[in-house]
């Protein structure tokens, strides 16, 4: 990437000597990106959460007023689009979801109908790892709604899990680079051959009319470049990935016998594992774990800077928790504030899982310990 923003420095669009072979090295990246997921054509984006609002708002916009359909628990790339989607005279159905955090298909099929423009949805959920019966949900829309564009979120699955766009039906997929070692603020939209789209930002014309801008060459080239490496390794890193997250939870589940394993249990992405630690303040674990060496966030992650508050914060009188994700799984404010979540990827070794493990156990435990404790007369004791 360094080298083709030091001597490939021309626009695409130029006529002039410079844009041509700029050019090139674009519609190169574009078309294996193409390749790997069977894609009519691909749009450059800044990243995951503007392909989201591409695929679902620019479908959107395409048809007439209507229905939109995602879950509650969907990411906030794919629920943030209900301002805009309303301005364009769409509602917005947020259906509720499994215990899992992914829509059961008879949930699904109860709120289609001819009105349904678009249904958004996520094949690997960033939060609970759960993979959705994608298949099944897509049959359902192509029955009951066979108009209606499917758009899947699948940043956190590309790369990590064989998907074809034909195979599993679907109009258009979200990527987004630093999922997969690309490079970050770059990722694209992969559309069907039936894919109906409207641009949400015309500008110059550029991407097919669908993304206006001038394009970042060197990004492209670094998300093929990352794409070819990790599609090259794919099965062999689904292996690895499943063989660390299952010594992760093995090791803290003899240690902390009472922690939960929160997504499904057998349909779920290789690299993450969401756990709920009872008695254990999330916020506080990842600042101690922190200090030592092991990163994670806690299942707030979105909320970061502005969500619970210190852990020591009175309890709101509310009982719902900030982060809707957890909300929409059935958490309540208490329990939500035990959850952390683990990810990996492919370089993680056996030994970093075993260490990391270890450090999660060990200021797990030490806080247990050091929690107040409630007498039969309610007098706090340690």
């Amino acid at each position: 990437m360094a080298r083709i923003q030091r001597d490939q420095f021309g626009n695409p669009s130029s006529l002039h000597s410079f844009g041509p072979p700029a050019r090139a090295l674009l519609e190169d990246a574009r078309e294996f990106l193409r390749g790997t997921l069977g894609a009519a054509r691909v749009v450059f984006t800044s990243g995951g959460s503007e392909a989201d609002q591409l695929g679902i708002v620019g479908s959107a916009l395409a048809r007439s007023p209507g229905r939109v359909l995602m879950a509650t628990s969907d990411h906030p790339a794919l629920r943030n689009c209900t301002p805009l989607l309303a301005r364009l005279r769409h509602h917005v159905s947020l259906l509720p979801v499994t215990p899992y955090g992914d829509l059961a298909p008879e949930t699904l099929f109860a709120a289609l109908g001819q009105d349904v423009r678009t249904v958004g949805l996520m094949y690997g959920h960033n939060e609970l790892g759960t993979l959705c019966q994608l298949r099944e949900l897509v049959e359902l829309v192509r029955r009951a709604a066979p108009e209606a564009h499917v758009h899947v979120d699948l940043v956190q699955t590309y790369g990590k899990l064989p998907f074809d766009l034909d195979a599993f039906d679907v109009d258009s997929v979200a990527v987004s680079g630093h999922k997969f070692h690309g490079p970050r603020g770059a990722g694209f939209l992969a559309l069907s051959s039936t894919a109906e789209v409207a641009p949400l930002l015309p500008a110059g014309g550029q991407e097919g009319g669908l993304r206006g801008g001038t394009e970042n060459v060197a990004a492209a080239v670094g998300l093929a470049l990352a794409a070819e490496h990790c599609l090259t390794h794919q099965q062999k890193h689904e292996a690895r990935l499943r063989d660390v997250g299952d010594l992760l939870w093995a090791r803290v589940r003899t240690a902390l016998p009472d922690c939960e394993s929160l997504g499904h249990p057998t349909r779920h992405l290789p690299h993450v594992l969401s756990l709920r630690l009872p008695s254990v303040n999330g916020q506080t674990l990842l600042l101690r774990c922190d200090a030592r060496g092991l990163a994670f966030s806690t299942g707030a992650a979105c909320h970061g800077a502005h969500g619970d508050g210190p852990p020591d914060e009175p309890v709101a009188k509310t009982t719902t928790p900030d982060n809707p994700v957890l909300a929409a799984i059935g958490l309540d404010r208490a329990a939500a504030r035990e959850v952390v979540r683990l990810s990996w990827s492919a370089d993680t070794t056996f030994a970093d899982a075993e260490a990391a493990a270890a450090i999660l156990v060990e200021e797990a435990l030490r806080l247990r310990a050091s929690a107040p404790r409630i007498s039969a007369f309610g007098t706090g004791a340690r």
